[in-house]
């Protein structure tokens, strides 16, 4: 499987999962909170959608913890590393 596949496959899931968690908990009261938590979300995947450059571990490392927390979805370990990994040696 290409790894872009895999990544956006990834992703996709994450974002549904916290749109479904979002959309319950705002009915029933949710409010600032909740949005302040779609935002880093949204941020995190924002981040991990741009390609890796040499520079931005510790940026796509903190990505990928936020949209795990806030989505409740954890990545593997060889998710984890395919988010992190530089596509043709990096910027």
């Amino acid at each position: 499987m290409d790894w872009r596949l895999f990544v956006t496959t990834a992703l996709a899931a994450a974002i549904g999962a916290a749109a479904g968690v979002f959309g319950l908990t705002s009915t029933a009261g949710g409010g600032i909170e909740h949005q302040a938590d779609a935002k880093m979300l949204e941020i995190g995947v924002a981040i991990l959608r741009e390609p890796a450059r040499v520079d931005d571990d510790p940026m796509r490392s903190w990505a990928v913890r936020v949209v795990e927390k806030k989505s409740g979805v954890s990545f593997s370990d060889q998710q984890r590393a395919t988010l992190m990994k530089r596509a043709g040696g990096g910027r």
